[in-house]
């Protein structure tokens, strides 16, 4: 039987791996989104007294940076998951990759928080903000569990 290509290795590898992946690939929306979104509107602080903290705290330049790093990290470790069976470090930076994401949303929803809290801004962006967290967290968990297990060879 002949090696598959690279390219159905990844297929396989994100296909058999995605049920049970969604919310990791999910989180990939709202980085991509928020990076993407703080490129095309250098002044979204200043739209709102939600970011008030946030914007204290880094330029939107600095965010947008450091959502581009969270997409990077976790798109690779998702493409690493599964791709190469040997590889049993896999597990490892998908947690990584989580637990930076645990960072970033947490740093965001405690700016809406102190926000809402001390500048007048929305509770509503601390709840959505603080959901990723909550993501982030159960998908940290998820990696971990998988550290250590034997997957079948392809």
């Amino acid at each position: 039987m002949t090696e598959p290509t690279l390219l159905v290795r990844v297929y396989r590898g994100i296909a058999d791996h995605f049920p049970i992946r969604w919310t990791e690939w999910a989180m990939l929306w709202p980085t991509f989104g928020l990076y993407i979104g703080l490129q095309f509107q250098p002044n979204m602080f200043s739209t709102s007294p939600s970011f008030a903290d946030l914007a204290s705290w880094g330029s939107e330049a600095w965010w947008s940076f450091a959502m581009g790093v969270a997409m990077i990290l976790r798109f690779a470790a998702l493409f690493v998951n599964g791709t190469f069976r040997n590889f049993e470090f896999s597990p490892h930076i998908r947690a990584g990759a989580s637990l930076f994401g645990v960072l970033m949303w947490s740093q965001f929803s405690l700016g809406f928080l102190t926000a809402f809290v001390f500048s007048g801004g929305a509770f509503s962006g601390f709840v959505g903000w603080s959901t990723m967290v909550v993501l982030e967290l159960m998908n940290t968990w998820r990696s971990w569990l998988d550290v250590g297990k034997q997957f079948p060879k392809a």
